[in-house]
């Protein structure tokens, strides 16, 4: 057989390579690229859960509402990449807006007076929806211009709702990621979870701080009753040495004079007198302010202007001020604003506790009077640069017959003070600062009550 037959006999005889082999190695390499993405994605799914639990287990611990928010803003941030985020709130339960309370990342954000209102279209489709949304879905048939106008700020983001127990209690806004990418259905997923369990995390938050409130309310209640029950039997106590003080001075304050009278011609004997005349009316005003405290005088309230008093005294005071190297400065909110009350009786109390103030800066310093308002409360705030009270007698100052000034005290001021200002239903506190110590006067504003109304005119 020739090499030719030969070559025609094994050309001939040959078949072609099978298709079925190199179908089966693209839908091998399809499977393996399946599975190494639903691996991959596995791999998202434990580590997000990771992530939940570990974030879970923290939130649960954090019982301060701030950091509480801080943590999880940072955290949305850091597993979606988003550029910025902000946390919409209320600020109080009695609230009906949600207002932008906390906001982290790089750009405009928004600001506290940036607000949804709790009846808005747009919160109660959130609400029902319960999922997060894209905010470039949302229309202007659902949100006010207003709504908008902060979700501009957070253009290709994401909206989710903050759900409790079927109730919102807030938005948390993403804008959109670094990377430019869309927001992936776990970068969904991730943050609606997560959205649930910060609900659950900020009304423990918010219950844990508003028991704090609510012991404190009733620590100062408490505090306060068994001050008036203090000052009640020390007040009894008081009203009775008075009255039996009361009467042999007024038989040595009779005497005194006889003595002066018989001896005009010897000098020296009239100057003892003087001298003892002097004491014995010192005794008689402390024996006045004791009689004061148990049944203090009938005070006729009126419209005063507090601010007004307030300058008449500094004026009454301001050579002592001076002389002690004492400068005094002036927080004053624009007013007039009027409270009800006894002007003489007000001037009393800044007159003692400037007194005190002086006292507490020997070597000078700076006192400083604030007048504002806190809602329908006038605050006055006395603040020296002295070195204050020592924190463990600051619960004793108002208690009286109590001093720091050792002989030179009474320890009636500061509860005569105590007493006319509870009289005007107001509070008056102490604290210590930095420098110095700070006495807070409360009192109740008048509505509707002018400058020419008052008592000062």
């Amino acid at each position: 057989m020739t090499q030719d037959s030969e070559n025609k006999r094994d050309s001939g005889n040959s078949t072609p390579l099978p298709t079925v082999a190199f179908s089966r190695e693209e839908e091998l390499e399809e499977k393996i690229a399946q599975l190494s993405k639903t691996n991959r994605h596995l791999k998202r799914k434990i580590f997000d859960l990771y992530t939940i639990v570990e974030i879970s287990r923290n939130f649960n611990a954090v019982l301060h509402y701030q950091s509480l928010l801080d943590s999880f803003i940072f955290t949305c941030l850091g597993q979606v990449g988003a550029l910025k985020g902000a946390a919409f709130l209320k600020r109080d339960v009695m609230a009906r807006e949600y207002c932008a309370v906390k906001s982290k990342g790089s750009g405009d954000l928004p600001q506290p007076s940036d607000c949804f209102h709790e009846d808005s279209e747009l919160l109660k489709y959130l609400a029902k929806l319960n999922r997060p949304v894209l905010t470039k879905d949302i229309s202007s048939k659902t949100a006010t211009e207003v709504e908008m106008a902060i979700l501009q700020m957070f253009s290709g983001g994401l909206i989710v709702p903050l759900i409790f127990q079927t109730r919102l209690v807030g938005l948390f806004l993403l804008a959109e990621k670094i990377s430019g990418q869309d927001f992936a259905p776990d970068d969904i997923e991730f943050l609606s979870v997560l959205g649930n369990q910060i609900s659950v995390s900020i009304e423990n938050a918010r219950l844990y701080e508003a028991e704090r409130a609510a012991m404190r309310q009733l620590r100062t209640a408490q505090q306060q009753l068994v001050q008036s029950e203090r000052l009640a039997a020390l007040g009894e106590m008081s009203a009775k040495i008075a009255h039996e003080v009361n009467n042999p001075l007024g038989i040595i304050k009779n005497y005194i004079l006889l003595i002066q009278r018989h001896a005009e011609i010897d000098r020296e004997i009239q100057d003892y007198a003087e001298v003892l005349s002097q004491e014995i009316h010192r005794i008689a005003g402390i024996v006045g302010q004791m009689r004061d405290f148990q049944r203090p005088v009938r005070m006729e309230l009126r419209p005063v202007n507090v601010e007004a008093v307030a300058e008449e005294v500094l004026t009454l005071m301001g050579r002592q001020l001076r002389s002690s190297g004492i400068i005094v400065v002036r927080d004053y909110e624009p007013g007039p604003y009027m409270v009800e009350g006894c002007r003489d009786s007000l001037k009393q109390v800044f007159l003692n506790l400037m007194i005190n103030a002086r006292a507490a800066m020997e070597n000078g310093g700076t006192l400083t009077l604030a007048i504002h308002t806190d809602g329908q409360e006038l605050v006055i705030a006395l603040q020296d640069s002295g070195a204050g009270i020592p924190p463990e007698i600051v619960p004793r100052i108002f208690e009286p017959f109590f001093t720091t000034k050792g002989e030179k005290g009474t320890g009636l001021g500061l509860s005569v003070c105590y007493g006319i200002i509870k009289s005007h239903k107001g509070s008056i506190t102490f604290k210590n600062l930095e420098p110095g110590g700070c006495f807070e006067i409360r009192l109740p504003l008048m509505d509707g009550v002018h400058d020419q109304n008052s008592d000062d005119n």
